[in-house]
This record gives C-alpha cells, sequence and structure tokens, in this order.
C-alpha cells in the first residue's frame, strides 16, 4: 500500500484507509477506525490528534485534527468485540475516577467498584491497534482477547501498567523506546502506550533492559502492575478498586512532557512497528457519563 503521508511523518502508517491484517484476530481486510481509549471514554469529537512528524531536524506535531486519538488497525469483528463488551465497563471507569479524583501527587485511590476484566481486555484490544506486531510476539494473548473468556493471563515478558494522568495532553504510540543520558536510569521503554485521561496505561517490558541499567520510568515512579486484573472474567463487575490498587497511584505525565522534554531525549522509533500520534483534550472537555448500563457502583 503506497504511503500518502505528509513528508517527514514518523513510524508505522496506522491511519490510512485499506486492507491490511487486524492487530487484534490477524485477518487481512479492511481495518475499520478504533478510537484508543474508547469513544465513550470522551475519546471523540473536539479531541484533537495529530501524527508526529520530523521537519528540519525537530520533531513535532503535523496537521491536527478532530475526532479523537484513532487508528483504522481492527476489523468490524474485533471492533465490535470490544465495543459490545469491553469499552463500556472502560467508560465508566474513567467517569467514576476522573469525577473523584482530588489534586495531589499520589492520590487516594476513589471508593468505586470495578469490572478489572473488563477493563483490561478493553484497554489491551487498544493497544494491539497500535501495532500489528504484538500480535506475532503474544499469540495467546491476542488469541484470547479475541474470543471471550473467563479468565486469561499475562504473557511472560510483558506487563501492564497504569498510572493516574490529568493533563491535557494526549499520546498513543506502539513500541517505542527513549533513552535520556542526563539521568540516573533514564530509559522509557513501551510495547505501547495510551495516555488520555484520567489515565496512562503501557504495555512494557519486564526481562529486557531493567536487568541491566536498573528501572525504567514506570517503575521509578511507581506504576501499578494491574496484570493480575486478567483473571477475572466478564462475570465479575463490582470490584473494590482499593484492593485492586492497594498502593497510591502516582500522578505522572509523559517523561518527554516533564523538564525540558524531548531535548534531552534519545528516541527510537521504527517505521515498521511504531504507529506515534500525540494529541490534545480542549479546556473544558471530561469524561463523559457512559450512556450505558453501569458496569459497577460506587461505595459508600
Amino acid at each position: 500500500m503506497a504511503d500518502n503521508r505528509p513528508p517527514g511523518t514518523l513510524g508505522l502508517d496506522l491511519r490510512s484507509p485499506g486492507a491490511r491484517p487486524c492487530g487484534l484476530c490477524g485477518a487481512a481486510r479492511r481495518m475499520t477506525v478504533a478510537h484508543v481509549p474508547p469513544q465513550a471514554a470522551g475519546n471523540r469529537g473536539v479531541v484533537r490528534s495529530a501524527l508526529v512528524r520530523l521537519h528540519n531536524g525537530t520533531l513535532a506535531n503535523g496537521r491536527a485534527d478532530a475526532g479523537g486519538m484513532w487508528l483504522r488497525a481492527l476489523c468490524s469483528d474485533c471492533n465490535s468485540l470490544a465495543g459490545g463488551l469491553y469499552d463500556p465497563a472502560y467508560a465508566d471507569f474513567a467517569h467514576e475516577v476522573f469525577t473523584r479524583i482530588k489534586p495531589g501527587q499520589r492520590l487516594a485511590l476513589p471508593p468505586v467498584r470495578v469490572a478489572p476484566g473488563r477493563v483490561a481486555r478493553s484497554i489491551l484490544i487498544g493497544m494491539f491497534a497500535t501495532s500489528p506486531h504484538l500480535r506475532a510476539m503474544f499469540p495467546e494473548l491476542a488469541d484470547g482477547l479475541s474470543s471471550p473468556r473467563s479468565a486469561l493471563r499475562m504473557p511472560d515478558g510483558a506487563s501492564l501498567r497504569l498510572a493516574l494522568h490529568l493533563t491535557s495532553y494526549t499520546r498513543l504510540s506502539g513500541m517505542y523506546n527513549a533513552v535520556n543520558w542526563d539521568i540516573p536510569n533514564g530509559y522509557y521503554d513501551t510495547f505501547s502506550e495510551v495516555y488520555f485521561r484520567p489515565f496512562a496505561w503501557t504495555l512494557t517490558p519486564n526481562d529486557r533492559v531493567g536487568a541491566r541499567v536498573g528501572p525504567s520510568v514506570p517503575e521509578q515512579q511507581g506504576w501499578a502492575v494491574v496484570d493480575g486484573w486478567l483473571r477475572y472474567g466478564d462475570d465479575v463487575t463490582a470490584m473494590d478498586l482499593r484492593r485492586l490498587c492497594p498502593s497510591l497511584l502516582p500522578v505522572t505525565r509523559h517523561p518527554l512532557r516533564t523538564g525540558e522534554g524531548r531535548e534531552n531525549w534519545i528516541e527510537y522509533v521504527s517505521d515498521r512497528t511504531t504507529t506515534l500520534l500525540e494529541g490534545l483534550i480542549p479546556s473544558g472537555h471530561g469524561v463523559p457519563r457512559a450512556q450505558i448500563r453501569r458496569s459497577f457502583t460506587t461505595l459508600g
């Protein structure tokens, strides 16, 4: 398929229409638009996103378009599976956390009940949309996510991590690596990442660089490891969030959006494995309450 992106655009082109393998099931079909995170979590309408480009030796965003953070990377069957079974639970979770959190460096988790298996499946299906190579690396997880099952497990070599992210900046990428030589343990290594308030999610390696150079940015900041959420089936819809994440969640910003930004980071991006989108949530645009049957209830 021809590359019709503007000159200097970085990474894998997963926004143009056409047939390609589905990021989740692998079927070669015409792809549908997949919003990551789900539209019902506020990722739509006035939220603007743009491909990252390299212009005159400087990384910057291309033309920003409204409509949210999205990719043409899931077939209609896989997109419908996520939208019907899992995305409503994610949207409710995002809404309740966003409306109940209070400012602070680390925030006490709000007293809500959540469907952990459905939420984890929703974000992981979105992550598989960011890079077709995830299916090649983790085929059993992809197969499990593409058909409803009572329980799943994270594959060896990967961990799903969660933190709070409260700024208007949004980011979506596939496999990405960056190193900051000016700070100790200054590296950031992900298979996929989703920054869209009120959450930041990363699918991170747990068996590579850290053994040689120390903890990565999510490990240093104390992001929660939520691999265990996949053990819960679709029937578990009312787990206490404070039980699932007994430690306080850190409030984070993307490493490239702190301090001096990109200037001190060496970024590694591949046109074969990396999708790279950045965006902005306009002021006053919150996380809407999902118009669905409640997937969890508040406590107390």
